[in-house]
């Protein structure tokens, strides 16, 4: 490391990277800058055209009429590849990967003038992140990873050289090794904190420099860093007709400056400076304005790009507001009219195998995701969306709505099903008791030899299990099934949990799953132990939630490797975020004391 240069040591700048990713292929679901200056993004419904350039042999469809049409009926001199050649011999039992013509096979037809009608179906599916139980889950920057502006303040007026702490212990790295995660395991664990700590404050200091400075904002348009942009080029429409048809000139253009001599010579080609270290505040916004609030996370979550939405009416502008917890509420109705539909079948006709409910459970959850896991995320558990709150950065402003959605969701489906199979529940009441219809419902101890602290656990166990399968499987470095899949295979682990964990208690893993039929059945007459057993409450509330949250801290402390994890958060970021918690409230309870005063003083 060179001890004489000024400012900080010279690592990886941001300049190089951005050179970098300029020189990288541009990816099918980034913004591209086109020759005539305006920006162009790939639609979700032609993201293969980038990927149809690369690869010989593939054609690339267009509209309809240009199907239709003659032009198009070129055979392709590119001889037929083989399976193995396609594969490149991985054959592996998750089948070969998806190549450009299986995904234009999977495209819908597209009449000219739709997306003019109906914008939003021209924009990138990943428009805002979306914490679902159907795909990977989104990564996010939380606001225990940005530092606030006293403490950005506080570290251009005591700067930090690069590798500062690890040279502190006489260790020789490399700031750019260790700013790309290279830190060797020793016996002494002060020297890996050191690294570690100079790593996290290297990448820290760029990225601020980056939204500082604006590098962020510079490649694509309207100050966005999103990786799906909405102000997309329109896809090209049969409607369209040019105003006038470009012609070829045939005429072999003159090279006028060919036998051309010169006098003056050639200025000489200017070296390209060397890159040079710059101070930390070199080119920085100056954040000592009061316009720059203290919380500098907020600068991150503008980057984000807002929706495209298709208001055609009164009602869709009141869906657009409430869409993901109409959508969380829809899903658990589905989800839970059938699987008490299922309950009642094998109750009433005390001839099923159990496992049918097991089965039914199971397919009813991935019924539920596919009805809404690409818009709320389909959750159907208050337990699974606390989780992903806390360790995925699941807003929490929207949390309320959706434990009022799952909760409303739970009730109208007990109703539902009981309404359908009423006369056959009237009929098996006249010969038994009221336990079997009760049992359909809700969860409790099933024997008498079930004490508390089983049934707890019982829940727990299984809910932990449950938690820490969903973040494996909404985890993008890790193992994630293809296109469609997360919502089969999360509706098989719900069928498994069932079979292993349903007999002692019923196997709730969910408050809403529980507590909404209850509410339900006290509205229809069934009083009684419906909440005088505890279980209610120690079982799918507690039980769920606790199990929920430890599931996630055990997949996140083995093998994820996310930031957005406060499992991988130091102590001190830790309660840096709950610092700027308590900041925001501040802030808003001042604003809403404001507020009275100013209406008592009216």
């Amino acid at each position: 490391m060179d001890q004489d240069a000024p400012g900080r040591a010279r690592t990886r700048s941001d300049a190089s990277r951005m050179r970098d990713e300029a020189a990288s292929p541009t990816s099918p679901t980034r913004s591209n800058r086109g020759a005539n200056g305006d920006w162009d993004s790939i639609s979700p419904t032609r993201r293969t055209s980038a990927v149809d350039d690369a690869v010989p042999g593939v054609r690339r469809r267009s509209s309809a009429a240009s199907r239709r049409s003659g032009a198009s009926a070129v055979p392709s001199l590119v001889p037929r590849t083989t399976l193995a050649a396609r594969t490149q011999g991985k054959f592996t039992l998750a089948g070969p990967d998806e190549t450009p013509q299986t995904r234009l096979a999977h495209e819908p037809f597209v009449q000219p003038g739709y997306g003019d009608l109906n914008p939003s179906y021209e924009q990138a599916p990943n428009v805002k992140p979306i914490w679902s139980l159907a795909k990977p889950l989104p990564r996010v920057v939380r606001a225990g990873m940005v530092p606030t502006k006293d403490e950005l303040l506080e570290n251009r007026a005591n700067a930090q050289m690069p590798a500062e702490n690890s040279q502190k212990l006489g260790l020789d790295v490399d700031p750019n090794d260790l700013e790309e995660g290279r830190i060797d395991k020793t016996a002494d664990p002060r020297k890996m904190a050191a690294q570690a700590e100079d790593a996290r404050v290297q990448r820290e200091n760029n990225f601020m420099n980056k939204i500082l400075t604006g590098e962020a904002t510079s490649t694509v348009p309207g100050s966005r860093v999103s990786r799906g942009s909405s102000n997309r080029r329109r896809r090209s429409s049969a409607w369209d007709v040019p105003d006038q048809l470009s012609t070829v000139d045939e005429t072999e253009p003159q090279d006028e400056g060919k036998n051309q001599v010169f006098d003056d010579p050639l200025p000489p080609v200017p070296e390209e400076p060397e890159e040079q270290d710059l101070p930390f505040d070199a080119g920085l916004i100056d954040i000592t304005k009061a316009t720059i609030p203290d919380d500098l996370h907020p600068l991150v979550q503008d980057l984000v790009e807002d929706e495209v939405h298709n208001n055609h009416t009164t009602w869709s502008v009141i869906r657009t507001h409430h869409r993901e917890a109409l959508a969380e509420s829809l899903g658990v109705f589905v989800q839970l009219t059938i699987a008490f539909a299922a309950d009642l079948s094998v109750t009433i006709a005390n001839a099923g195998n159990p496992n049918t409910t097991s089965w039914a459970w199971g397919f009813a959850t991935m019924m539920g995701i596919y009805v809404s896991g690409g818009v709320s995320g389909a959750h159907l558990n208050p337990s699974i969306t606390a989780m992903l709150w806390f360790f995925r950065g699941f807003p929490k402003r929207k949390m309320p709505e959706y434990f009022l959605a799952q909760f409303l969701g739970a009730f109208c489906a007990a109703l539902v099903a009981y309404g359908v199979y009423y006369h056959s529940i009237q009929n098996y009441l006249l010969t038994n008791t009221d336990t079997g219809i009760v049992t359909s419902f809700v969860t409790s101890q099933r024997q008498s030899w079930i004490e508390p602290a089983t049934a707890f656990f019982n829940e727990f166990i299984g809910t932990a299990l449950l938690a820490s399968t969903i973040l494996a499987l909404g985890d993008d470095q890790n193992a994630p099934p293809g296109a469609g899949m997360n919502s089969l295979i999360i509706g098989l682990v719900i069928t498994c949990l069932c079979m292993a964990f349903a007999y002692q208690t019923g196997a709730a893993f969910n408050p809403s799953r529980d507590f909404g039929p209850r509410l339900a059945l006290l509205a229809l007459g069934y009083g009684g132990e419906l909440f005088r057993d505890p279980y209610w409450f120690y079982g799918p509330w507690a039980g769920s939630v606790c199990g929920a949250f430890v599931g996630a801290f055990l997949y996140d402390f083995f093998i994820f490797t996310g930031g957005e994890s406060p499992v991988n958060y130091p102590l001190e970021r830790t309660q840096r975020a709950m610092r700027k918690s308590r900041m925001k409230w501040g802030r808003r309870l001042r604003l809403s004391r404001r507020g009275r005063a100013n209406k008592v003083i009216r």
